[in-house]
This record gives C-alpha cells, structure tokens and sequence, in this order.
C-alpha cells in the first residue's frame, strides 16, 4: 500500500504540472500495483484496498479528461465499476464488506454520471469520429475487427 501511495502521490504532482502523460503512466503503475496486491491487502483493510483501485480509476479518468480523451475516461469509469461488481459476487464477501462495495459503486457511478453530464456531447463526438475513422480505413467491413471497435 505504501508503494501505491508513493505512485499515487507521484502522479499527481505530475497532473497538477501538467505532465500529463507522466501522470497517466504513474497512475497505471499505481492501478496495477493496487490490483496485484488486492487479495492480500483486503484481507488486512478492505476499504483502503478497494479505495485504493478506485482511487487508481478516477486518477486515470481525471488525467484523460484533462487530456481530453472521452472515450477512455469513460472507459475508465466503466472498468472501476466493473471492478467493484467482480468483487461483489465473490461468494465469500462479508456482509460489511458488500455495503462497502455497494457505497463505492455508488460512488463511482455519482462520478460517472457527472463526467457523461458535463462532457456527454464531446464523449458522443469523439465515438463517432472514431467509428468513422474505421469506416475510411475499412475495417468495420471485416467482421474480426468488430470486437476491437467496440467503446
């Protein structure tokens, strides 16, 4: 945990810098760093564990809306929330736990829901110049590169 803070701490210095990139990459080493070591530090303190990854998504969602890149802020928000439902139907969560879970869910989701509000329309433009991006390259054609456009 100490090492995700020092990452985290890190990245963002680098966001209020403007080192945007350098933010970016520090936070994805802080995410991963919080997910490899998930199982065994919420053993220990279940809310600094997941508070830790979430912490790690909204960093990242962050550093792309300052970076202005929309779809992968959402997709940020959307894998946080992911997260948080894989952990939810593990079999052998404590009940204080799920309620733990289900307030960073919400959370999250308050989060997501702000960011669609303020920047939906950008969000809605950038998928678009995207799909047809892969329209002129044709490779909405093939069949194989479906799964790959999907936002």
């Amino acid at each position: 945990m100490i090492y995700w803070q020092h990452l985290t701490r890190q990245a963002n210095e680098a966001h209020t810098r403007a080192s945007f990139a350098d933010a970016q990459e520090l936070n994805q080493k802080a995410l991963a760093c919080a997910k490899a070591t998930f199982e065994d530090d919420f053993k220990i303190d279940a809310e600094s564990a997941v508070s830790a990854v979430i912490v790690s998504y909204l960093n990242l969602a962050e550093v792309a809306i300052s970076m202005k890149e929309w779809r992968h802020a959402n997709d940020y928000f959307e894998r946080g929330v992911h997260f948080l439902q894989t952990v939810l139907v593990s079999s052998d969560i404590l009940h204080e736990h799920r309620d733990l879970i289900e307030r960073m869910a919400t959370h999250i989701r308050f989060e997501w829901e702000l960011f669609s509000t303020t920047y939906g329309h950008r969000l809605e433009q950038a998928r678009r110049q995207h799909a047809l991006l892969w329209r002129s390259k044709g490779l909405l054609d093939n069949p194989q590169n479906a799964s790959s456009w999907a936002v």
